[in-house]
C-alpha cells in the first residue's frame, strides 16, 4: 500500500470519476462504494451502462494503453472513494520494477478479456433473435466466386 500512497491522491468522489472524451491519464482503484461504465450519448439524451465495479475493482484501465481519452464516463451508483493513480509515475514504477509491471497488465488484460467475453455474450443474444435464414445461406459461397 506504501507505493499506492506515493502515487496516488486519495479523493472522495461523488458523481463522476471521469467524462468520455477527456483524457485518459489515471486509473482508479475503487476503495468504496460502487462505480457504472457508462457510453454517453448527449444528443440522444441517452446512455448505455456497460459494466459496474466495486471494492477492489479497477476503472480507467485503458489509460495503462496509451489511450488517448475515456471511451466512457464513470459515474457513482452511491458514495465513493477511489484511488486516483497517475499513470506517467505509475509507468516509472513499472521500469524500476517489471514484475509489477508486468502483474498490472496481467490485471488489465484480465479486464479486457471479461469484457470480450461479455460482448460476445451479448452478440449471440442479439443474433438469437433474428431469424436463421437472414444471418446463414443457405449455399456456402465458393472461394472461386
Amino acid at each position: 500500500m506504501t507505493i499506492l500512497r506515493q502515487l496516488a491522491n486519495i479523493p472522495l468522489v461523488g458523481g463522476t470519476i471521469y467524462h468520455q472524451g477527456r483524457e485518459a491519464r489515471q486509473i482508479y482503484l475503487i476503495v468504496e462504494g460502487l462505480v457504472s461504465l457508462d457510453d454517453v450519448m448527449p444528443d440522444a439524451d441517452a446512455w448505455i451502462s456497460y459494466e459496474r465495479h466495486g471494492p477492489g475493482e479497477l476503472v480507467g484501465a485503458a489509460s495503462l494503453l496509451r489511450v488517448p481519452v475515456h471511451s466512457l464516463t464513470a459515474t457513482c451508483l452511491e458514495p465513493t472513494s477511489a484511488i486516483e493513480i497517475d499513470v506517467e509515475a505509475l509507468e516509472k514504477l513499472f521500469g524500476q520494477d517489471p514484475e509489477i509491471g508486468f502483474k498490472m497488465m496481467y490485471e488489465v488484460a484480465y479486464i479486457y478479456f471479461q469484457r470480450y467475453e461479455k460482448a460476445k455474450t451479448r452478440l449471440y443474444n442479439v443474433f438469437r433473435e433474428i431469424p436463421v435464414r437472414l444471418i446463414c445461406r443457405e449455399e456456402p459461397v465458393s472461394p472461386e466466386r
